[in-house]
C-alpha cells in the first residue's frame, strides 16, 4: 500500500472520530446487488456531496463486526426482536465509530471534512427495513431501489462473483431463519442457481415489499421507472427529504462506476436485456418460484413492473 494512502486513511480515521456522525443525518439506498444501487448512489452524491460508505454488511470485510455476530448474507432480523449486540453494531457503523477501508468509497478527504453525513450504500439490507425503521429514527427515510429479479439474477450470473458451482439451495444458519425454515421443503426442490438466486430475491424482497410500512417508513422506488422517468423518480425522493435540487443539471444517461462493458449502450435497453440471456425452462422454472412466493410486483412475461411505487 503506498505511503500517501496510508496516510490518507489515518487522517481519515481521526476526522471520522472527531466529526461525531449521527444517524439521523446519514442518507441510506438499499438494494440487491447489481439492482442498480451504484446508479443511484452516485446520483444521491452528486445532490448530497456526502462521503459514501460502501456496502458495510459485506461479510468478507476484514473485521465486519456482522460477521461476528454471525448475520448472514440477508440478513433478517424482526422488528420487534430485541438484538442488542446488532444494535449496537449498527450504532457504531451509523456514527462513523468503525468502518472498513475499503468500505469508505468515492470519498476525498475534502469530503469527510466538509460534510456532516454520510451516504451508505446497503446492499442485501432490505429485510432489515422494518427492525432499523423501529429502532431509529431516521430524519431522511431511507431509500429501498427494487428491480426486476431476473434481470437482478442475469446481471449476477455474468459478474464473476457469482462464479460457484450449485448443488442445493443452503439454509443459512443464522439467527432469525425462520423464513427460510418455513418454506424448507419448497427450497429443496430448486434445481438451478437462477432458481436459487430468484428465491433469495424473494426470500429477503417479500420482507420489506408485504409489510404494511413499505413505502411509507421508507421510499420504495422501481428501477425501472428511475431508469425511464428519473427526474421524477429523483425529485420524489428529494420532495420527501425536503431537498431543493435542480435535477436538470445531472446527466442521467452516464454509466455508473459498475456498469458491466457487455451491457447494452442505452440505459433503457437493458431493462428488458434478461430476456435474452435466459431459455424457456429457465424462465418457467424462475417463474414458478415467482409464483410459490406470490410475487405481484414483476412477473416472468414482462420487464417492466406489474406494479409501480
Amino acid at each position: 500500500m503506498k505511503v500517501k494512502t496510508i496516510c490518507s486513511q489515518q487522517l481519515a480515521r481521526q476526522i471520522l472520530k472527531v466529526k461525531g456522525y449521527s444517524e439521523n443525518k446519514n442518507h441510506y439506498v438499499f438494494a440487491d446487488p447489481r439492482g442498480g444501487s451504484t446508479w443511484l448512489m452516485e446520483i444521491i452524491q452528486t445532490i448530497k456531496k456526502e462521503p459514501v460508505i460502501w456496502e458495510p454488511l459485506y461479510l468478507k470485510l476484514k473485521n465486519s463486526p456482522f460477521k461476528k455476530l454471525n448475520f448472514g448474507w440477508r440478513q433478517y432480523i424482526p422488528e420487534d426482536a430485541e438484538w442488542e449486540e446488532a444494535k449496537q453494531a449498527f450504532d457504531r457503523l451509523f456514527s462513523g465509530e468503525i468502518y472498513a477501508e475499503n468500505t469508505l468509497k468515492f470519498k476525498t478527504l475534502l469530503k469527510l471534512l466538509r460534510s456532516e453525513s454520510f451516504l451508505f450504500k446497503i446492499c442485501r439490507g432490505h429485510a432489515l427495513l422494518p427492525w432499523l425503521t423501529q429502532n431509529y429514527n431516521f430524519h431522511y427515510k431511507p431509500i429501498y431501489l427494487i428491480r426486476h429479479p431476473f434481470a437482478v439474477v442475469s446481471s449476477q450470473l455474468r459478474h464473476g462473483a457469482w462464479e460457484y458451482s450449485f448443488n442445493s439451495f443452503e439454509i443459512p444458519q443464522t439467527p432469525y431463519n425462520q423464513h427460510y425454515l418455513e418454506h424448507e421443503a419448497f427450497l429443496k426442490t430448486i434445481k438451478t442457481k437462477e432458481e436459487a438466486l430468484v428465491a433469495n430475491w424473494c426470500l429477503s424482497n417479500s420482507i420489506p415489499l408485504k409489510h404494511p410500512e413499505n413505502n411509507r417508513s421508507w421510499i420504495t422506488i422501481n428501477y425501472e421507472e428511475l431508469v425511464l422517468k428519473p427526474e421524477d423518480s429523483i425529485n420524489r425522493i428529494l420532495k420527501s427529504w425536503k431537498c431543493n435540487y435542480d435535477v436538470s443539471s445531472i446527466d442521467f444517461r452516464r454509466n455508473s462506476a459498475t456498469t458491466k462493458p457487455d451491457s447494452p449502450a442505452l440505459v433503457t435497453e437493458r431493462l428488458a436485456n434478461w430476456e435474452k440471456y435466459f431459455n424457456s425452462s429457465q424462465l418457467d422454472r424462475m417463474g414458478a418460484v415467482l409464483d410459490y412466493f406470490e410475487v405481484k410486483n414483476y412477473s416472468k412475461s414482462n420487464p417492466m413492473p406489474e406494479k409501480s411505487f
